[in-house]
């Protein structure tokens, strides 16, 4: 039904999204609580990108991404 490929491609769009706003900004955001593989695809999609930097944070069920711009 197309359900994981929409979730992927919305964690992907999310952590594209939000890596622009970190770096224009300099400012860090938190994302909302997620499963570890929603953690992952952000970390995975955000790797490339020189400008961020992700890191996962808290315990779980409340662990979280940090997306920091680059020092």
């Amino acid at each position: 039904n197309g359900y994981k490929k929409k979730k992927l491609d919305y964690l992907k769009e999310l952590a594209r999204s939000l890596a622009d706003e970190v770096a224009l900004t300099k400012k860090e955001k938190n994302l909302p609580p997620m499963a570890a593989y929603e953690r992952r695809i952000i970390h995975l999609e955000l790797a490339g990108r020189s400008d961020v930097t992700t890191e996962s944070i808290g315990e779980e069920p409340e662990r979280r991404v940090v997306v920091r711009p680059y020092p």
